[in-house]
């Protein structure tokens, strides 16, 4: 079978392109697995950036509703100070008199 050491050539070379092969499938396994595992969590972020963005509409439909709420609770708040102000300086000047 070893005869000559083109022989011995030829079965170094084949067992290196066998090893090279190996290797190779290895290294495409492994890029593989680890492409598919950078699809689960792109998938998982993009479920959690969904979520977090129907929250923040919720969120912005609820500060709508209520800002339309805000304006004569601030108009009757500052009448209802105005009111104790009045009052206030009304009993202080009775007490300079």
């Amino acid at each position: 079978m070893l005869t000559t050491s083109k022989d011995i050539l030829w079965l170094s070379l084949s067992l290196v392109i066998l090893l090279i092969g190996i290797t190779s499938a290895w290294g495409i396994f492994y890029f593989v697995m680890i492409l598919r595992d950078t699809k689960a969590i792109t998938k998982s972020f993009k479920k959690k950036m969904a979520l977090i963005d129907q929250i923040l509409e919720t969120v912005k439909k609820k500060v709508e509703t209520t800002a339309s709420y805000l304006p004569p609770l601030i108009e009757a708040s500052g009448k209802i100070a105005e009111k104790f102000w009045d009052k206030k300086t009304e009993k202080k000047n009775k007490k300079e008199k």
